[in-house]
């Protein structure tokens, strides 16, 4: 985790992907492309092969810096480095959903909200 903190700090840009999707195979291999010339499908659709099974919870399996031996052997540096901006595309997602504020009381918001469920629920008169 701390290569991956590494790298966002290094990271002189934000990715842009609609709200409230987490980047697909297709945002992947364009983002590799950008970068590299080579769209890294294979690596992806390894990474993501469990979301099917597993939603977001596929993160626990294939976005570990533990696979990053086999990411070594099997795609060399490059892949790595693939590999890593594929963890850092997923995250700057999840960090995008949590960056919302209530315009009321202040409280950290889930997707950039502007009211916490509190303050939402008074609104509406259900508290």
């Amino acid at each position: 985790m701390i290569i991956l903190f590494l790298l966002l700090k290094r990271s002189n840009y934000i990715l842009n992907f609609p709200d409230n999707t987490m980047p697909d195979l297709k945002f992947h291999c364009a983002s590799s492309f950008k970068r590299t010339g080579k769209s890294y499908e294979e690596l992806h659709k390894w990474m993501d092969e469990g979301q099917k099974y597993l939603d977001k919870d596929h993160r626990f399996e294939r976005h570990s810096t533990s696979y990053i031996p086999y990411v070594m052997d099997t795609w060399k540096k490059e892949g790595v480095n693939e590999f890593l901006n594929h963890i850092i595309e997923d995250y700057q997602d999840t960090l995008k959903k949590y960056n919302g504020k209530c315009i009321v009381c202040g409280k950290d918001t889930w997707k950039g909200k502007k009211l916490c469920k509190e303050c939402y629920g008074k609104i509406k008169g259900k508290n």
